[in-house]
């Protein structure tokens, strides 16, 4: 109280200050963050570094012309026109050509590329990408740029845009809502400043951390919706609080410490949940995850620091003029309806607690046959560049051209011996003869007609290998002992098809004791999400336990924290199935403006539950806190959950209104990730909000009965918990 002009006023600085840097956070984002170590197309990737040297960022300048053939002298002048200024910029550390590489001109002629390599590392090599395209001068061939620094370059550009759209939408809900909420345009404002002060300073904190280490790109969104959503949402609550104190008869210099002494203390205890399982992802070993879980924690801190002090020292200058600009005049108090349904729910409650339970669990069923796999390019919209140009190279050089596997061995007697050619040529053979094999490349792959005893004759007198071809395959596949192939598949690399491959590649390699490695595409993808699902058990574990500890301590009971968890999964459950619904099978894709994979990108189960686990719990945590205070005032446990309920019900609702009001903002995304993660989330409050809450606790919390509040003699610490 005392404080609130100062507090107001760093709030304010931090946020003028915060916007000041807004601009510069996209510097700050890093493409990739899906490797780690140990995994072996990563190992592969080394070796192939340490064997053969630095392969640096490569992006391909893709020409084509309707009339024109490449061997066209009008075709090879037009495009060493065009990459001219291109191959000057300064981190071009190498060019090849589609005349000194015939793999890179098409089938039908009228099609070739060129590729750059870029020295830079690939998690900054997209930032390039613009500069690489405003160098691009107009043309008679058609001409595309693809790879991986563009398809980054893209996803950034796109977050951006979404995060506009998602913040133009977003925002101007919420307010709606919470106008519909107070009836009053001041009170509602306060949770919309204070959310929209926690994604300002939470992102130019992002910006100033992202100095020394580099945040995924998809960070951006992530945070910004955490942010948004709990922003508001935390305020909401203690706006709802204040008020009704006010209602009640206590002065402003009373209202607002009751109003942090419970409220505050719900929010602190919600943002528990909300960090630990945000945090969790820093238990991946992969950037991107680890980047995402650091964000969102770093948003949550903010978003509960600005509701436990902004939002008091705001109510305490406001007074009841927070109750200015009525729209409308809402009841301030409890609705009896809400004890009301409690009390109906507990004349009942087995028949609830099964039908409800059986409901959510048949909403679940469809993660039963859930795939998982890495996203490509089409999680793009189908005009974004990157997406074009894959599509368009894909369709001129085959399914697997741009996504090629690469085997990279080592042979002690030499990558030319004769057991290794033979070891090469085998290998070689079995891949030819796989459907699932478009073309391989490798010293031993010239000719189907040419034997083994010829090859190794071919390869005998190395390095005067007197046959040109074979010379040139040999320099450009071997070094001493190590030797690579390429492998291009028929099939795309997200495929079960070409996971199968993978596996049938390495199964040959153990059965014939092969040093062998493999990495690229497919193999790249399916460690990925081996790796990924082999930590997630481990991070799901860590958020039950801590969110069981934190629940544990604000309830003092051992009963309470335990039903709220396995509730919170039972929600959580039924929006992953409605998620395999949306976006593996594909429905309502045309409403929603996507193109359905047939899978879900792996990232997304991992994310949501992280970020949702927590996000939900919120509804547990406000209600069960008024529950727990009227249970602390001599009530019986029925009477305490009717009137948990009658005083938490209006506000709990209101709460999850604006968050999904937020949540269903980043539904406009164009990228896939994010218009998913938005729905689920809001899919996931609503059934927290709207029968979790209002049937299950209730019925269960009846058939409990006093087993509620068992906990062992401990020295407990004294908390009065409530919302």
């Amino acid at each position: 109280m005392r404080w609130r002009w100062p507090v107001i006023a760093v709030w304010l600085l931090a946020a003028a200050f915060s916007l000041l840097a807004l601009p510069q956070v996209g510097s700050i984002l890093r493409a990739g963050g899906f490797s780690a170590d140990g995994i072996e197309s990563q190992e592969a990737f080394d070796r192939y570094e340490q064997d053969f040297g630095a392969v640096g960022s490569p992006i391909q300048i893709a020409f084509h012309h309707d009339e024109w053939l490449v061997a066209d002298e009008a075709f090879a002048a037009e495009a060493a026109r065009i990459l001219a200024p291109l191959e000057a910029l300064p981190d071009v550390m190498r060019v090849t050509t589609f005349q000194d590489i015939p793999t890179q001109i098409a089938p039908d002629g009228h099609t070739a590329y060129t590729t750059l390599f870029f020295d830079l590392h690939p998690d900054v090599a997209h930032r390039i990408v613009p500069e690489l395209r405003g160098r691009l001068a107009p043309s008679e061939l058609d001409v595309h740029i693809a790879g991986s620094p563009v398809y980054y370059s893209d996803i950034q550009t796109l977050s951006e845009a979404d995060l506009q759209r998602a913040e133009t939408v977003g925002l101007p809900f919420a307010l709606i809502v919470l106008v519909l909420v107070f009836g009053s345009v001041v009170a509602a404002g306060i949770p919309v400043l204070a959310g929209g002060a926690s994604v300002v300073v939470g992102l130019a904190l992002l910006w100033l951390f992202g100095q020394q280490v580099g945040f995924s790109i998809f960070a951006l969104n992530v945070v910004t919706l955490v942010g948004l959503g709990l922003g508001a949402d935390y305020s909401l609550i203690l706006v709802s609080r204040f008020r009704e104190e006010l209602g009640a008869g206590q002065s402003v210099q009373d209202a607002v410490p009751r109003t942090v002494a419970t409220a505050g203390k719900a929010v602190v205890f919600s943002g528990a949940a909300v960090l630990t399982g945000l945090a969790s992802l820093m238990v991946f070993e992969f950037m991107m995850l680890r980047s995402i879980g650091a964000g969102g924690a770093l948003v949550v801190l903010i978003a509960v620091a600005a509701a436990t002090t902004f939002v008091p020292a705001l109510l305490a200058v406001l007074g009841p003029r927070v109750n200015m600009w009525r729209v409308w005049r809402p009841s301030v108090g409890p609705r009896n309806g809400w004890a009301r349904l409690a009390r109906a729910v507990m004349r009942r409650p087995l028949p609830i607690f099964l039908s409800v339970s059986a409901f959510l669990v048949v909403l679940g069923l469809p993660f039963l046959h859930v795939r998982l796999n890495a996203p490509d390019a089409r999680v793009l919209t189908p005009d974004s560049p990157s997406r074009v140009a894959y599509e368009f190279l894909r369709d001129e050089f085959g399914e697997g051209h741009q996504t090629p596997l690469f085997l990279v061995a080592r042979f002690p007697e030499g990558a030319l011996a004769p057991e290794a050619v033979a070891a090469q040529h085998g290998l070689t053979r079995a891949l030819e003869a796989d459907p699932r094999v478009a073309r391989v490349g490798g010293i031993t792959a010239i000719d189907p007609r040419i034997t083994l005893e010829q090859y190794q004759l071919l390869y005998r007198y190395a390095p005067g290998i007197g046959d040109p071809w074979a010379r040139a395959l040999a320099e450009t596949f071997t070094r001493e002992n190590a030797a690579f192939m390429l492998v291009e598949p028929s099939v795309p690399s997200t495929s079960p098809e070409a996971e199968g491959l993978v596996e049938a590649i390495r199964a040959y390699r153990d059965a014939n004791g092969l040093d062998l490695l493999v990495g690229g595409g497919a193999a790249g993808l399916k460690d990925f999400v081996d790796r990924l699902y082999t930590d997630f058990p481990k991070a799901v574990l860590l958020i039950l336990a801590i969110t069981y500890v934190v629940l544990a301590v604000l309830f003092r009971s051992v009963v309470l924290p335990l039903k709220a968890v396995l509730l919170n999964v039972l929600s959580l459950l039924a929006s992953f199935g409605a998620l395999v619904l949306v976006f593996q099978d594909g429905w309502f894709s045309n409403v929603l403006r996507f193109e359905p994979l047939g899978y879900i990108d792996s990232l997304l189960p991992v994310v949501l539950f992280a970020m949702l686990f927590g996000l939900s719990m919120d509804y547990e945590v406000f209600l069960l806190s008024r529950v727990k205070e009227a249970h602390d005032e001599g009530r019986s446990n029925t009477e305490s959950v009717a009137i948990g309920m009658e005083r938490s019900g209006r506000v709990v609702t209101s709460a999850a209104l604006v968050v999904i009001a937020v949540c269903l903002a980043f539904v406009t995304a164009d990228i896939v990730l994010i218009k998913a993660l938005g729905l689920g989330a809001a899919i996931a409050v609503f059934v927290d909000a709207a029968i979790v809450r209002a049937l299950l606790v209730p019925a269960t919390m009846h058939l409990l009965g006093r087993w509620n509040w068992w906990a062992p003699s401990l020295r407990w610490p004294k908390l009065r918990a409530s919302a």
